[in-house]
C-alpha cells in the first residue's frame, strides 16, 4: 500500500532509504533494541501469516498467523512489538507479535475495515484507520494491546499521520472531504476540518506547525494550523494534486499536479502559491536534494526529469531519461540523482550540472531500490527478471544481475551493510544476498505472496512496493 502520509519532507522519497532516510511515523532509531535484534518480519498476503527470519542463521521461524490478508505492518520504536494490520476480512483486526518470542497475541478487533496505521513517536499508541462509513479510528495501547473506544471521524478514513511532537493524529476522511484531528493525550477527536474533495495526502512541515492536505478532487491544498486545528484558505494549485513535499528548511511546499503537468510551489510562511512550474506529463515523484537547493520531478508521461531551483522556483531544462521515470534516489552526499525508469534503465544525473549520464541497463520492470549504508552501491530489484542489479556509485556501472525469486516486492539491507534480503512473491521466498560479493544465498521459504519486510530501526532498512 502506497504511503500517502508523511510527517517529514523526504518521506516522499521513501526509496532513498540509506541515502536520505526518514523514519516512518513513530520510528526512532535510537539505542539498543531489545528482543528483535537480528530478526526480519515478512507479511504473506495470501497465506495470512508473517514469517520471522533470523539474520544470524538465514532461517525462517514458525509462520505466525495474522488474519486473512495482512497488508500493513508497524513496529514500535523500541522494537518489541510488530503490529500486523489485516485488511482481508469483513471487519478488521490487528495482530500483535512479540519480537522476543515471535508469538502472536490475541487479535485486536477494530471498528471497521482496517487500513492505514501509525504509531506515535513515543511508541505508546497505535492508531488504525477503519475505512468504512461511518468512519472511525481505533486507538490501541501498545502497553496492553487493548483497543480504546473507537474515535468517530469522517467517512472512509484511509490514512493517518502523527505530528512530530506526537500530540495530534490526523485522519484523512476521503468520503467526507474532511480531516479529523485526534488528541493523542485523550484520544478525543476535534471538530472535523473542512478541506477539499478526496483528501488523499497529508504532509506536516518539519517544524510541525502546519499540515498540508492535497485535495486531489478539488485542485487545492488546505493548510491546517496544528496549534489550533483550523484551516487556512484553500490554496489553488493545478489539477489532481496527488502529493506534497516540503524542502528541508521548511520554507516551501511543492504540490505535484498530475493532471496539469505542473508543480505548484507554496510559501509556508504565507500559504500563498507561486506561479505553477511547468514540468512534463504526469509528474508523480518529487525528491529534494539534501542541501535543499533543487527539487527533481519525475515526469512519467514524458520520459523526463525537471530540476527546479528552490531559491527561485524556476525550472531547468528538462532532462531526458527514457520511458517511465517513476522514482528518484539521491546519494547521501548529494552528488548524484538516480532515476529508475520502467523501461529497464537507471539514469544517473550529476546534480552539479543537471546532466544525465549514460543509462545503466538493469532488468525488466525495475522496482524498489536501496543504497548501501556506505554509499557505494545502489541495489535495484527487477520485477519481471527475478533479479537484483547492483550498481557501483563510483563508476555508474552495473554488476552481474543477482538471481532472486519472481516478482520481488521488497528489499531490506542490514544496518551494517553486510546483507540484503529480497522478498519475492513467486514462489514465496526471501533471498539473502552477501553484499561483499553480491552473491545470493539459499532462498528462505515464506508463505504465499510475501509483500513487505519490517525490522527494528537498528536492525535494517527496508523498502517495498507497499510503500
Amino acid at each position: 500500500m502506497r504511503n500517502y502520509l508523511s510527517a517529514v519532507v523526504l518521506a516522499v522519497s521513501a526509496l532513498t532509504l540509506a541515502a536520505a532516510a526518514m523514519p516512518a511515523a513513530g520510528a526512532t532509531a535510537r539505542g539498543t533494541v531489545a528482543g528483535s535484534a537480528g530478526t526480519l518480519y515478512v507479511d504473506n498476503q495470501i497465506s495470512g501469516t508473517v514469517t520471522p527470519i533470523s539474520i544470524a542463521t538465514n532461517t525462517a521461524g514458525t509462520p505466525v498467523r495474522a488474519g486473512r490478508s495482512p497488508t500493513n505492518m508497524e513496529i514500535t520504536p523500541d522494537g518489541k512489538t510488530v503490529y500486523v494490520v489485516d485488511s482481508g476480512g469483513p471487519g478488521g483486526t490487528v495482530t500483535p507479535i512479540s519480537t522476543a518470542t515471535n508469538k502472536a497475541g490475541k487479535p485486536i478487533k477494530v471498528a471497521g475495515n482496517a487500513y492505514g496505521a501509525a504509531i506515535t513517536p513515543d511508541g505508546k499508541t497505535l492508531y488504525v484507520a477503519n475505512a468504512s462509513t461511518p468512519g472511525a479510528v481505533t486507538p490501541i495501547s501498545t502497553a496492553t494491546n487493548t483497543p480504546g473506544k473507537p474515535i468517530k471521524v469522517g467517512n472512509n478514513p484511509q490514512f493517518i499521520t502523527v505530528t512530530p511532537n506526537g500530540k495530534t493524529a490526523y485522519a484523512a476522511d476521503l468520503g467526507s472531504a474532511t480531516v479529523t484531528p485526534i488528541s493523542t493525550a485523550t484520544n478525543r477527536p476535534g471538530k472535523p476540518v473542512k478541506v477539499g474533495k478526496v483528501p488523499d495526502w497529508i504532509t506536516v512541515t518539519p517544524d510541525g506547525k502546519t499540515a498540508y492536505v492535497a485535495n486531489s478532487g478539488s485542485g487545492t491544498v488546505t493548510p491546517i494550523s496544528t496549534a489550533t486545528n483550523t484551516p487556512g484558505k484553500p490554496i489553488k494549485v493545478g489539477n489532481n494534486p496527488q502529493f506534497i513535499t516540503v524542502t528541508p528548511n521548511g520554507k516551501t511546499a511543492y504540490a505535484a499536479d498530475l493532471g496539469s503537468a505542473t508543480v505548484t510551489p507554496i510559501a509556508t510562511a504565507t500559504n500563498r502559491p507561486g506561479k505553477p512550474v511547468k514540468v512534463g506529463k504526469v509528474p508523480d515523484w518529487i525528491t529534494v536534494t539534501p542541501d535543499g537547493k533543487t527539487a527533481y520531478v519525475a515526469n512519467s508521461g514524458s520520459g523526463t526529469v525537471t530540476p527546479i531551483s528552490t531559491a527561485t522556483n524556476t525550472p531547468g531544462k528538462p532532462i531526458k531519461v527514457g520511458p517511465g521515470p517513476y522514482a528518484i534516489v539521491i546519494t547521501a552526499d548529494g552528488t548524484t540523482a538516480y532515476v529508475v525508469c520502467t523501461g529497464g534503465t537507471v539514469v544517473p544525473i550529476a546534480i552539479a550540472t543537471n546532466r544525465p549520464g549514460k543509462p545503466i541497463k538493469v532488468g525488466r520492470e525495475p522496482g524498489v531500490s536501496v543504497i548501501s549504508p556506505n554509499g557505494k552501491t545502489l541495489y535495484v530489484t527487477n520485477g519481471a527478471s527475478a533479479s537484483v542489479t547492483p550498481i557501483s556509485i563510483a563508476t555508474n556501472t552495473p554488476g552481474k544481475a543477482i538471481k532472486v525469486g519472481g516478482a520481488p516486492s521488497a528489499i531490506a539491507i542490514t544496518s551494517n551493510g553486510r546483507r540484503l534480503y529480497v522478498a519475492s512473491q513467486v514462489p514465496g521466498t526471501v533471498t539473502p544476498i552477501n553484499a561483499a560479493t553480491n552473491t545470493p544465498g539459499k532462498p528462505i521459504k515464506t508463505g504465499n505472496t510475501p509483500w513487505s519486510i519490517v525490522c527494528a530501526p537498528t536492525v535494517c532498512r527496508s523498502s517495498s512496493t507497499a510503500g
